[in-house]
């Protein structure tokens, strides 16, 4: 289990997600898969990216699948709908909701028992997956600033998303360890995000590393944007059918 493919907030793009998938079989030959969150919402078609995710579940084993701000969001809307910064996104979430088949709610109900982070052990690495952040697993960002935290230093590579940008930080923290020059490494890197992409790239964005060898790659994937932004209805704002293809 020492090559993986990091899969973060899909939002409801099936065509992002599925040129996604078709380029990482075309690559790489992953053992194992990261779903960090964020299956559902923005985009329209969410039920179809579920069946999607149960599908690909069954070609390969999920080492993690989390449940985003966007899964806890529908599931506990009166506990969490306040963290949404703006009306529109409250009123795409309501939507969405409407529209979520008995299947995918289901489905979401099992992610990882509604839990935003998971920590296991991969040969000698001990590993964080995280939609948010470790203090704030569903609504956190892990940024330059908060890498500083301590919290992180027993971790050895820190998997996140939420924010939709990638990033790659290698952090050293103060450890009684001569032997290492007193420093402990921690590998913060974030995949971006597949189906909302808002580092003003409108590719689809995922991340493959290699465990065993410390290599990674981040990729950024074509896809047929305008056969998503169609889909779009006047029920949801228009801005995010627009955004789709300014990746913002």
């Amino acid at each position: 289990m020492n090559k993986l493919i990091i899969l973060s907030d899909i939002h409801g793009n099936l065509s992002a997600l599925k040129s996604v998938v078709q380029d990482f079989r075309g690559k790489y030959q992953p053992d194992a898969i990261l779903l960090l969150g964020d299956l559902i919402d923005y985009g329209m078609r969410s039920n179809e990216v579920v069946y999607e995710v149960t599908q690909l579940g069954k070609e390969y084993p999920f080492l993690c699948n989390l449940c985003g701000n966007h899964e806890v969001a529908m599931l506990y809307p009166s506990e969490h709908l306040a963290h949404f910064s703006s009306e529109r996104g409250k009123k795409m979430l309501a939507y969405t909701i409407q529209n979520l088949q008995t299947e995918s709610i289901s489905y979401i109900q099992t992610m990882m028992d509604g839990v935003g982070k998971k920590e296991f052990i991969l040969g000698e690495k001990k590993i964080l997956c995280v939609h948010g952040s470790l203090k704030a697993p569903y609504w956190g960002k892990i940024d330059i600033s908060g890498i500083s935290d301590e919290n992180y230093s027993g971790y050895d590579y820190v998997f996140s998303g939420h924010t939709h940008i990638p990033h790659h930080v290698e952090m050293f923290y103060q450890v009684n360890n001569p032997e290492m020059r007193n420093r402990k490494k921690t590998i913060f890197l974030n995949p971006g995000s597949v189906g909302q992409p808002r580092n003003q790239n409108p590719c689809a964005q995922y991340l493959y590393v290699d465990i065993s060898t410390g290599i990674f790659h981040h990729n950024s994937v074509a896809y047929d944007i305008a056969t998503e932004q169609a889909l779009y209805t006047n029920e949801v704002d228009i801005f995010y059918r627009n955004r789709l293809s300014k990746g913002i």
